[in-house]
């Protein structure tokens, strides 16, 4: 029915395909929300925010069909085809394909991979692998198979949901606005793309490490969730892995700092902890330059100059939203000055008169409400207060540090609009989540001073009250 950059995208059997597929979610998500969270706050956003996600995916697909016409979606879309075609050919050519690594050529299954956009690009071909699942259960229906992926992505969102507000009850509206319902968030992670898988799996990476070392809930089948959904982050974008788990470190070491009773080892503890995530981090990028040579120490500068040259280009000829961040002269002294610049543009850029069209502007628009919000929370909160909760709330340095980190990174190496509009949806949330920490933190210390204060008060008011009776007796 609908073609898309050569593919066609809409076929009769959607028609069909489509409403029985929704109902069938909706009434699943119905029927669990009624037994896990029946009379509970956080229950009141799960069917809402299932919802939207699947809104959002199908938007995004709507925008690329009728607004952009091409884009990476529809190659995903493609490729999965070669999934539904194999097992209908048969099983054991299906999971050959599933355990077929990128670029290898066999025989066996040389016919149905010679075609496809990704089979060259190791992270493009898992991405194909899970979206050729879908198409085997959806009957390769592009309306069905987004509902399905923003499904998916939505238990990730929800187990993040859930993290915090384990960590903060009470606050289930603030988190809901913070991590389910961010526009760029459920429009841009929602859809047949890679983010919609990652920022599952970043979801899940969270929750689980959550339960397992600091609730101590389940701890085996939590520790195979965050080996599976790690494993699928670091084949499909290693760099979310790469900020994630320093954070996570900090996190765990700085909750269990404050249970060592020995002064000398609380004061060292901190630099150790510092020195230890460098260490690990440093280990894993080598690791990941073993196998994915774009990742290497040795490349990734050059890398980075490459992806400027490249997106500086297309906003001169091409028309894209582009900036930059003036010359870079390809050493760390040069990456590291950029760092302010970079974590700026990813949370609050393209500024309003930066948008040249309509998807920029709604980019714009949530910038500009990020920063209005982040402006309030720091004039309310002074940049004393906030600076020492975020050094004394393991949780918050958490968010913040895994948030900043990878703002720089992508910010620093996207160059494109378009482009970060995408990659930095995972950072959103957690960002969101931690000024959201930070505002209670503070605003709680604050009434306890308060509220000692009153106390103080009153006793004063009563000492005087019993030296005036005292005196007049």
């Amino acid at each position: 029915m609908l073609k898309s950059d050569g593919i066609q995208v809409l076929y009769a059997q959607d028609l069909i395909l489509f409403p029985v597929y929704l109902m069938v979610i909706i009434l699943l998500a119905f029927f669990y929300r009624n037994i896990a969270y029946r009379n509970t706050p956080s229950g009141n956003y799960f069917l809402s925010a299932l919802a939207v996600k699947m809104m959002g995916g199908l938007a995004m697909g709507a925008v690329y069909i009728y607004y952009y016409n091409v884009g990476d979606t529809f190659y995903y879309y493609y490729d999965a085809q070669t999934f539904n075609n194999a097992i209908q050919e048969s099983f054991g050519l299906f999971i050959k394909l599933l355990f077929l690594p990128a670029n290898t050529i066999t025989l066996s299954t040389y016919e149905s991979t010679r075609w496809l956009v990704y089979f060259n690009d190791p992270s493009g071909w898992t991405a194909d692998k899970v979206y050729g699942l879908l198409s085997v259960v959806s009957f390769h229906s592009y309306p069905v198979m987004t509902i399905l992926t923003a499904a998916l992505s939505f238990t990730g969102a929800w187990a993040l949901y859930r993290t915090f507000t384990d960590m903060y009850p009470g606050m289930y509206k603030q988190f809901a606005l913070a991590i389910l319902f961010v526009p760029s968030v459920f429009f841009w992670g929602s859809g047949i793309l890679k983010d919609s898988i990652t920022f599952g799996c970043l979801g899940w990476m969270t929750y689980s490490a959550y339960l397992i070392f600091f609730k101590k809930r389940k701890i085996v089948r939590n520790f195979i969730t965050l080996l599976l959904t790690s494993f699928l982050a670091i084949q499909i974008k290693p760099y979310i892995v790469i900020s994630f788990l320093p954070a996570l470190l900090f996190w765990i070491f700085f909750t269990y700092r404050s249970r060592i009773t020995n002064q000398f080892l609380r004061v060292v503890v901190g630099p150790v902890i510092f020195a230890f995530s460098l260490i690990s981090g440093y280990l894993l990028v080598v690791r990941l330059g073993e196998e994915y040579s774009k990742y290497s120490l040795q490349t990734v500068m050059e890398t980075v100059k490459n992806f400027h040259q490249w997106h500086a280009y297309l906003a001169e000829n091409a028309n894209a939203s582009g900036y930059s961040f003036g010359e870079f002269n390809g050493k760390w002294t040069g990456l590291i000055s950029k760092i302010p610049a970079a974590i700026n543009v990813t949370l609050f850029r393209p500024y309003l008169w930066e948008a040249n069209n309509i998807v920029m502007v709604a980019a714009a628009l949530e910038s500009a409400l990020i920063f209005a919000f982040t402006l309030y929370i720091l004039i309310r909160n002074g940049i004393g207060r906030t600076i020492a909760s975020i050094f004394t709330n393991p949780a918050l340095f958490f968010c913040l540090f895994f948030s900043l980190v990878f703002a720089f990174a992508v910010g620093f190496s996207s160059y494109n609009f378009g482009a970060l509009v995408r990659y930095k949806i995972p950072c959103i949330p957690f960002f969101l989540a931690g000024l959201i920490i930070l505002n209670y933190e503070t605003t709680l210390k604050r009434k306890n001073r308060e509220a000692e204060k009153e106390l103080l008060r009153k006793r004063n008011i009563d000492i005087m009250t019993r030296r005036k009776i005292l005196a007049e007796e």
